[in-house]
């Protein structure tokens, strides 16, 4: 059958294909003398065969022979075409469509085609029908050559002629051995000679692999420039880049370098050229299945570094403000410090957020995270490339400052303290004040950056001492009070019913607007762990202070 592997169309010699002085070598081949008679004339001589002729082709015939009517319904057919094809067998029967089995026979031949595919196949198959004439020859799966003549019937139809030239490739010699090595590889191969004429054409894996692309077989006889020769495959490839290339190329011989090239089918297709003894070999390869595999590899290794990165993004992440943790701060620190080394300016801040332990202790700590999720968010506004947010754990956050004066690193620390001391976080009904206290130190590069984060740790600690929600930048520790060294402080805590502002509790105590009621570095690391520290910014404790002089 013509569907059977669509093949490239050979060129109709000028003579006859057989002459009677070939009438001797007719037993080779198995043709009868009328069979022999019909194959003699060339198509342009015969149109149709006489009636009588027809009936000995089917009757006595060495050819497998297949007759339609004009609306291609199957009319008759011989012995031999059931044995050329037996797949028919089971479904030919007089009045059969051609497209019927058609679709029958390319259901066989092509298993894992889609429906679209076997909708155009089909399609293709039926042009071919009705428009080639031949000769076509083409090898079968079963390794047997065929060759093809299509006719016209005066009164409409066709009838169509195979003949097996199978011996013309003698078994056992290296062509033989070749044709066979070359289907069950599964390969592609043209060749042209010198002169750019077709020498030969695997048609056995273009017709498998392009069978429901192409209508007709490409004019593949001649070549001369790779522009010319390419465009005549526009029908089997996607219009890519890598192919309009190939089509607009003026130059000669085989192609440079190996392309791939999809084709509209979505299979790829890997072809290589080269000379091989004066002729232009074209070896084509389906390399789907291996670039599947590649873009599976890809996709996995994407997937996994995706993963990796997801991974590490989670370790250098806090869980639960989102925040840089205090690894990532490390690496953000080193490179500030870096920075600092080459020239650049640097600085590190540490906010801590004042008596937040009150906060966990008479809320819960779940309003605790609220306001820690809400100062990461405020903090994290002045996030930039140059500046790193951190949280370091607990109530205690961080920002590095690469390439930053220390003017505009003061400006933003007090800027944030200004926002926190302004403004309320919402839990529930509640409405709380936070402050917080900032410590600040320059990156220099005498110094590494452990020491400078330690500094910003002495000024944090500083600003707590100074009585909170200020910001300290490398200063010594300052006098509360004129001619007072030290504070004692002594706590008695109890619930108020109305809880104090910062400026009752400035008043209560007769502070000035600037100073809170504070601690001596050691009264307050001793309270700390008597756990009697307090927030005053509540006010649902009230303290009873006694400042005196150690001298008493």
């Amino acid at each position: 059958m013509d569907a059977d592997f669509y093949i490239a169309r050979r060129r109709v010699p000028s003579r006859p294909l057989l002459t009677s002085n070939a009438a001797g070598n007719l037993g080779r081949f198995g043709v009868a003398p009328l069979a022999a008679l019909c194959l003699e004339l060339s198509m342009s001589s015969l149109e149709a065969p006489p009636d009588a002729l027809l009936q000995a082709l089917l009757l006595h015939g060495g050819c497998a022979v297949c007759c339609y009517d004009d609306q291609n319904r199957v009319t008759g057919w011989n012995a031999l075409y059931t044995e050329f094809f037996p797949e028919v067998a089971s479904w030919i029967k007089v009045g059969t469509t051609f497209e019927e089995t058609l679709e029958a026979f390319l259901r066989l031949q092509h298993p894992a085609s889609t429906p679209e595919q076997m909708v155009q196949a089909t399609k293709n198959g039926m042009f071919r029908h009705l428009n080639e004439r031949g000769p076509i020859q083409y090898q079968r799966a079963d390794g047997r050559w065929l060759e093809l003549r299509m006719f016209s019937l005066p009164e409409g139809g066709r009838f169509k002629i195979w003949r097996d030239i199978s011996t013309q490739i003698a078994p056992g010699t290296d062509s033989e051995l070749l044709h066979r090595l070359i289907a069950a590889v599964n390969v592609g191969i043209t060749v042209h000679d010198a002169h750019g004429d077709l020498r030969y054409v695997n048609t056995r894996f273009f017709s498998e692999h392009f069978l429901s692309l192409i209508r007709g077989v490409p004019e593949i006889q001649r070549r001369v420039n790779q522009g010319s020769y390419w465009k005549k495959f526009q029908e089997i490839f996607e219009r890519d880049a890598e192919f309009e290339e190939l089509c607009l190329s003026e130059a000669e011989g085989p192609l440079h370098r190996p392309v791939t090239l999809q084709a509209r089918s979505g299979r790829f297709y890997r072809i290589q050229e080269q000379w091989w003894e004066d002729e232009l070999v074209s070896i084509w390869t389906d390399v789907t299945d291996v670039i599947s595999r590649k873009r599976a590899l890809q996709q996995a290794h994407s997937e996994l570094s995706a993963l990796n990165r997801q991974l590490v993004e989670l370790s250098e992440t806090d869980s639960l403000t989102g925040l840089a943790n205090r690894r990532r701060f490390g690496v953000q620190l080193e490179r500030a410090q870096q920075a600092v080394i080459e020239g650049s300016h640097g600085a590190v801040a540490i906010f801590d957020l004042d008596f937040f332990k009150a906060v966990n202790d008479r809320y819960g700590h779940d309003a605790g995270d609220v306001v820690l999720v809400e100062a990461a968010r405020m903090l994290q506004a002045h996030q930039s490339n140059d500046v790193c947010v951190a949280r370091l754990g607990g109530e205690e956050f961080a920002m590095v400052f690469r390439g930053m004066e220390v003017a505009d690193v003061l400006a933003i620390c007090e800027d944030l303290r200004r926002a926190f001391s302004q403004g309320h976080f919402s839990i529930g009904a509640q409405r709380l004040r936070v402050t917080v206290s900032v410590g600040v130190a320059l990156l220099r590069e005498s110094r590494s950056q452990s020491v400078s984060l330690k500094k910003a740790d002495d000024s944090l600690w500083k600003a707590k001492s100074a009585g909170r929600d200020c910001v300290m930048f490398e200063s010594r520790w300052p006098h509360v009070r004129d001619g007072v060294d030290d504070l004692q402080v002594f706590t008695n805590i109890r619930v108020d019913d109305e809880p104090l502002t910062p400026e009752a509790l400035r008043e209560k105590y007769a502070l000035p607007a600037n100073q809170h009621p504070g601690f001596t570095r050691s009264q307050w690391q001793e309270a700390v762990q008597r756990r009697e520290t307090v927030d005053d910014y509540w006010g649902w404790v009230s303290y009873k202070i006694e400042a005196r002089s150690q001298d008493h």
